[in-house]
């Protein structure tokens, strides 16, 4: 199996969909209502995420699931499940002006904008959380249905945390022996 790049906001908005079956719109949906979405618009953002699909159905991780009618359902397989290793890679997008001026070699400002990441989708997943919370509030028939994706979230949030906190400390610790 050969190594894959995927970038950030889809594979984040994948991970949401981790352990159910999806459609094309589904994963469209939450890759436009991440905040590292590089798409303004929904065609061009599903034909990427369209794209992105059929290469991670070639790579094995991502199957089609056989339905007689409506919509092609997907699963993400339990090779894509081992996101720390390889072969799936996230890319996260940076502008055009910040290659250039970028160095590539301080730990520091990597840590830096790796901690920004991770708050970006830290405040995502509460906001989901929030949503979710919501919606139980004014549809209490729905409780059973939105449970799992509510605890789903709140998971992330906790995990998100633990690495934000993890990646603060580090670059306190970095400051303090750099005075």
């Amino acid at each position: 199996m050969k190594s894959l790049t995927v970038k950030s906001g889809l594979l984040s908005a994948l991970t949401t969909l981790v352990n159910r079956e999806f459609t094309v719109h589904d994963l469209t949906t939450a890759y436009l209502n991440d905040p590292t979405c590089l798409h303004g618009s929904k065609k061009a953002a599903r034909q990427f995420v369209y794209r992105n699909m059929l290469r991670l159905i070639d790579n094995g991780e991502l199957t089609r699931v056989v339905v007689e009618s409506g919509w092609p359902l997907y699963r993400l397989t339990p090779q894509f499940r081992a996101l720390g290793e390889p072969p799936l890679v996230a890319v996260a997008p940076l502008a055009t002006h910040d290659r250039a001026t970028a160095p590539k070699d301080n730990p520091r400002q990597n840590l830096q904008e790796r901690l920004n990441r991770h708050k970006l989708e830290m405040l995502s997943a509460m906001g989901e959380t929030e949503e979710y919370d919501s919606i139980c509030s004014e549809m209490p028939e729905l409780r059973d249905d939105v449970q799992p994706l509510y605890n789903q979230s709140r998971d992330k949030c906790s995990k998100l945390l633990g690495r934000v906190k993890a990646l603060e400390s580090l670059l306190a610790r970095e400051t303090g022996l750099a005075q």
